[in-house]
């Protein structure tokens, strides 16, 4: 009888070890979930500042104007009848 007893408690034991260790790999596993959850966080809000920033960028290249090119001064008259049949062509 104390036999028997000492394996239904050998059985127990180990039993409970077993308890102990997948509650710590749980605990392990919470706090991985946890940390995945706070990177997601912060990831959508990166993502939020970064499409604010591009659209500032697009606006910005919007209202920078580039400045008219000067056209170069004609001193023959051949000069000038290419520029005048080149403007009438635009």
């Amino acid at each position: 009888m104390k036999g028997l007893m000492k394996i239904i408690m050998a059985i127990l034991g180990i039993l409970g070890l077993s308890a102990k260790a997948s509650a710590k790999k749980k605990a392990k596993v919470k706090k991985i979930d946890k940390e995945i959850k706070e990177i997601k966080k912060t990831k959508k809000t990166v993502q939020r500042k970064k499409v604010a920033v591009q659209k500032k960028k697009t606006e910005i290249k919007k209202a920078v104007k580039t400045p008219p090119k000067k056209k170069p001064n004609v001193k023959t008259a051949r000069a000038a009848r290419a520029s005048l049949k080149q403007r009438a062509k635009k």
